[in-house]
């Protein structure tokens, strides 16, 4: 129940069109979050540590310096688990979406930021993968660079790029076939709806033929 509620939600995005049929989706690489979970471990070891000091080490005797120092320390630690919190929202609220005829880059925040960037895949002339370094290659991730016209799309941490890049180059290959074939049926039935409008020229009969004959004598 909770995996087709799951699907349901992933494959019902805003924004999406009711031609379109969803592929897959991604999120970025979680080798993104480490870097925020390891500024996190050090601002709250640094907030520890000087509150030790100052409450444990030094000491304070005034009760109201005390009580303030405590609501400041107290406050840089919410401020900085906060951030935390945040920075995995944005992770989550991230995502790649891909159907089969456009790429859907979908970034948001919990209140302030709502950026939804679209590119049809039959337009793509371009799909470079960059992977760059020993930890991108260790761990199958780098950027896809999608280029249409004057048009590019840029996507960070892509996770197992390898297969993203099969799979968006197959998906193009596809949607490019899907639009001949489409343009092709269109073309046909407009040659026919033409050739039905158009006047067919009447035969004459025998009776007529020999009449003209006899006239021509």
């Amino acid at each position: 129940m909770v995996k087709n509620l799951l699907k349901s939600a992933d494959t019902n995005f805003q924004g999406k069109d009711a031609n379109e049929d969803f592929q897959f989706y991604f999120h970025q690489h979680w080798v993104r979050l480490i870097w925020p979970f390891v500024k996190n471990l050090i601002y709250s070891a640094f907030i520890i540590t000087v509150g030790y000091i100052t409450f444990i080490t030094v000491g304070i005797e005034d009760a109201l310096t005390r009580r303030i120092l405590l609501l400041v320390f107290g406050l840089l630690f919410l401020i900085t688990n906060i951030e935390l919190i945040s920075r995995f929202y944005r992770y989550f609220l991230y995502v790649i979406v891909i159907t089969d005829k456009k790429v859907h880059r979908i970034k948001k925040t919990l209140l302030t930021f709502d950026d939804h960037q679209s590119m049809d895949l039959w337009m793509l002339q371009d799909i470079n993968k960059c992977q760059h370094g020993v930890i991108q290659n260790l761990f199958q991730f780098g950027s896809l660079i999608l280029e249409a016209q004057d048009t590019v799309l840029r996507l960070h941490f892509v996770p197992s790029i390898p297969k993203k890049y099969a799979m968006f180059m197959r998906l193009r290959e596809r949607a490019r076939s899907t639009l001949s074939q489409t343009a092709r049926t269109i073309s046909n039935n407009y040659l026919e709806e033409e050739k039905k409008e158009r006047p067919v020229a009447s035969t004459p009969s025998r009776k007529e033929v020999l009449y003209w004959t006899h006239a021509g004598h």
